[in-house]
């Protein structure tokens, strides 16, 4: 089986969210049960910079009434082959999304895929697309190669990682593009890169079986829910895994001390204080809250700005939290910081080694999110041993089984509406769990623990696909 991942971000080369993640680690997943996996990206200016790749040719499309140049580039990370397509009109930037030319940019990637299949000479049974930017691949694969032979036998598989972003564009943008027009690609008077992958693909995928039951729904689907009801029968939910062996206390090198599940009484303690040394904070045995999020209105943030100052006062609680993002959130952090400076400390940013840190060193870790089509965080943490405090949504319910008081069972805490009143309450239920009872907080450690989230479940099931839609 041969399979090629598009995507517009990959660990560990460029990464704005999850879905580098995912990239960066189910080929790898796929490649161990015999699969030849491989993955082609844009070759981002940061990319470029390093000089990690070398050059294998190059082809030209039709964009925007040019003939555009399509470089293509080649380098191994832990065994699977990447692929970058290189053009400095559309990839030469600081950034990688967020320009005014963002629809041509992608359009021109998703061209320069399938052009590049040839210069690579690789032509997979299966492409697998992800999220809008990736949307066009399967219409253009049938409107513009549907005369070649090694393209005909290629089939889609495209996953949605976040709905809500859904590559919307003027209309006007067809003048640019080298296919026909099709009303898959028109959705309320603008093209979208979304509706065209799930109308087009042979088979639509989303990373949780809750998020999958969710954007069906009008209130999750962000107006796609009835474009993907048309695909019902073809729609899976297969949850994210993580990368087992980055996110590993027993060898995490960005860790104080390293731990196993027989010595994570010791090795979270040893962590924790020293996490609470660096941020300046004492160290004194009371729960220490953790988060590590964008900060951005799905995340739930705005849940917890009426409820923190309560938190704080009536309890014994710390909190370290990690993130940046809209500045409202930030300057909320920053306020609280310098209003409790014994108790509560902001790091605005992202660090991969404070965020392991932060996994490591917290009791208790915050996702209290409006919405979470997957969810590495909560994952992450139950392998270090911290237990995630999470709304009842996607990724986040299939993933953590609740504390039940009179059972012990249970790997977290969490709430099903979003309301900062039910989160004030599941974190008082937490606090107290963890002052009052050490016993039951001791067994949901380790039932977190015992928790196996990698990707190897779920590149079998993406196998199972593949296998079904080539045979």
């Amino acid at each position: 089986m041969k399979v090629l991942f598009c995507a517009s971000e990959s660990a560990p080369y460029a990464k704005t969210g999850g879905l580098a993640d995912v990239i960066g680690a189910l080929p790898k997943a796929l490649k161990g049960k015999n699969c030849d996996a491989r993955v082609i990206m844009p070759y981002y200016k940061r990319i470029k910079e390093k000089n990690i790749a070398e050059y294998c040719g190059y082809a030209y499309i039709k964009i925007a009434e040019r003939m555009e140049y399509v470089g293509v580039f080649h380098a191994v990370h832990e065994g699977v082959d990447f692929y970058f397509i290189d053009s400095d009109r559309y990839f030469n930037r600081d950034g990688l999304y967020g320009y005014g030319d963002d629809g041509e940019r992608f359009a021109y990637f998703d061209f320069a895929v399938l052009e590049a299949l040839k210069v690579i000479n690789f032509f997979p049974d299966v492409l697998h697309l992800n999220d809008w930017q990736t949307g066009l691949i399967p219409y253009i694969l049938k409107s513009n190669y549907h005369f070649y032979s090694e393209y005909n036998r290629i089939k889609t598989v495209y996953s949605i990682h976040n709905i809500q972003y859904q590559g919307n564009f003027p209309m006007d943008m067809m003048r640019i593009l080298f296919m026909p027009y099709s009303s898959s690609l028109e959705f309320d008077g603008c093209i979208n890169f979304m509706k065209a992958g799930i109308l087009e693909s042979n088979v639509v995928t989303t990373v949780s079986q809750t998020y999958k039951d969710e954007v069906l729904t009008d209130y999750y689907g962000y107006r796609l829910n009835n474009i993907l009801g048309l695909r019902y029968f073809d729609f899976y939910g297969i949850i994210n895994g993580i990368d087992d062996e980055k996110y590993n206390p027993q060898t995490d090198k960005h860790i104080y001390s390293t731990y196993s599940l027989k010595t994570v009484t010791s090795g979270k303690k040893a962590n924790k204080e020293a996490l609470l040394k660096e941020f300046g904070l004492s160290t004194e045995d009371v729960p220490l809250f953790g988060l590590v999020s964008r900060l951005v209105d799905q995340k739930g943030i705005d849940l917890l700005m009426p409820i923190l100052d309560d938190v704080i006062q009536y309890s014994n609680a710390k909190f370290i939290l990690m993130g940046s993002g809209d500045s409202k959130y930030e300057d909320f952090f920053r306020f609280m910081e310098a209003k409790y400076p014994d108790r509560f400390k902001c790091y605005i940013g992202y660090s991969d080694p404070v965020a392991q840190k932060i996994y490591a060193g917290c009791d208790i870790f915050l996702m209290p999110s409006k919405f979470e089509p997957c969810g590495l965080g909560q994952m992450i943490a139950m392998r270090y041993g911290t237990l995630p405090l999470v709304r009842e949504t996607g990724g986040l319910k299939d993933t953590v089984q609740p504390y039940n008081e009179f059972t012990n069972e249970g790997t977290g805490f969490s709430f099903a509406n979003f309301n900062a009143t039910e989160l004030k309450d599941v974190i008082f239920l937490a606090l107290n769990t963890y002052n009052h009872n050490k016993k039951a907080w001791n067994t949901l450690v380790k039932q977190a623990m015992e928790k196996d989230y990698s990707w190897s479940s779920s590149a079998a099931k993406y196998l199972d696909i593949y296998k079904k839609i080539t045979l």
